[in-house]
């Protein structure tokens, strides 16, 4: 019979056993998943956690976006796009131009009335943001608007989002003055 390698002397392990889990391993996988399931959730969250809006802003003058038309601005942050659209002379409408599933960009189309996510297919009714059809299952975000005089401007206030009750939505899309 041939001499055994020297590696199968220095490691005596059966390869029959190589695969075999025992307690004490599955015990620390679980509860390492455990763990890292805890702490991803709330980072989560965080991560794709819309900021508060702090103060007001004027995004466009009554001109600048004719009726069925839409204006794009900035809000709350630099970095986050939103989107003004105008339903009739004096009714305005701002949303977050952020697809609750994934954050792509949506875009308004007039003709149907609704935003569309090109990623995965997402619709979403222009009127109040709520979902129409795909994969998304949350709301976009409304912001209040307000007209003063030739001004539009939108208020630091979500409507519809994910922090706000569904019972909040009572005829809220109509604009209202700045006080």
């Amino acid at each position: 019979m041939a001499a055994k390698p020297d590696f199968q002397n220095s490691y005596p392990i059966k390869q029959s056993e190589e695969h075999r889990v025992s307690r004490r391993q599955f015990a620390k996988f679980c509860g390492c998943s455990a763990i890292a399931l805890g702490a991803g959730v709330p980072i989560k969250r965080r991560l794709s956690a819309l900021p508060k809006a702090e103060s007001s802003i004027t995004v466009a003058t009554a001109e600048e976006v004719p009726v069925g038309g839409y204006k794009l601005f900035n809000y709350p942050t630099a970095d986050h796009l939103c989107i003004l659209i105008r339903r009739t002379e004096t009714v305005y409408a701002a949303f977050s131009q952020s697809c609750t599933h994934l954050m792509c960009p949506v875009h308004f189309r007039a003709e149907t009335n609704q935003f569309v996510c090109p990623c995965h297919e997402g619709f979403f009714d222009a009127t109040d943001g709520t979902v129409i059809a795909g994969p998304p299952r949350r709301s976009l975000p409304q912001y209040f608007v307000s007209v003063a005089g030739n001004k539009v401007i939108v208020v630091p206030e979500i409507i519809n989002g994910p922090d706000t009750a569904s019972s909040t939505l009572h005829s809220l899309n109509e604009t209202r003055p700045i006080s």
